[in-house]
């Protein structure tokens, strides 16, 4: 089963819809509370919770599809394999699965810059994000946190919150 295959099948299990329905369902309600609290589009507030419930559905649910990660949660390293954890952080995106990490933390970056001032905030945001997944990922069968994946999420986050920086300059300048 191929990349695209095996999404598919997780995203058509049970607790993933679950989620997804229930991240959906809420984003608009909840898309007005954040955008009085931050002063911004109500509309950008929700695509950002939308953007969110997505990828909690997509990382916070089990995952028995594939047999779980091969390669140990990224707190299992921290006193044993330093080296590996570099590896982790610094070296290139490698897979498709990596590359999907970054466009999967696009959408967060783009909206989050509809809802924080700055490209610097929406990145943080999503950095923070991805950072509390990733721990909570750790008692979740299935899932293995990676410092690789926190980086390539961070990288996402940072695109779509620049992309639409420099869509609203220009914008403003037209």
């Amino acid at each position: 089963m191929d990349f695209r295959e095996s999404l598919w099948a997780f995203v058509q299990q049970p607790l993933p819809l679950l989620v997804l329905a229930a991240a959906l369902a809420l984003s608009w309600p909840l898309g007005a509370v954040l955008a009085r609290r931050r002063r911004c589009s109500r509309t950008g507030a929700s695509l950002f919770l939308g953007a969110t419930g997505l990828v909690a559905a997509l990382t916070l649910t089990p995952s028995t599809l594939a047999g779980g990660p091969d390669y140990p949660h990224f707190l299992t390293l921290l006193h044993h394999t330093p080296g590996a954890l570099r590896g982790q952080l610094f070296g290139p995106p490698a897979d498709i699965e990596q590359i999907a990490n970054i466009a999967l933390y696009v959408p967060i970056g783009v909206f989050g810059r509809m809802v924080w001032p700055s490209v610097t905030r929406a990145t943080l945001v999503g950095l923070a994000l991805t950072a509390g997944i990733e721990l909570c990922q750790y008692d979740i069968a299935g899932r293995a946190g990676s410092l690789t994946d926190i980086r390539n999420n961070m990288i996402g986050a940072f695109v779509g919150a620049l992309l639409t920086a420099l869509a609203i300059r220009r914008r403003r300048s037209s």
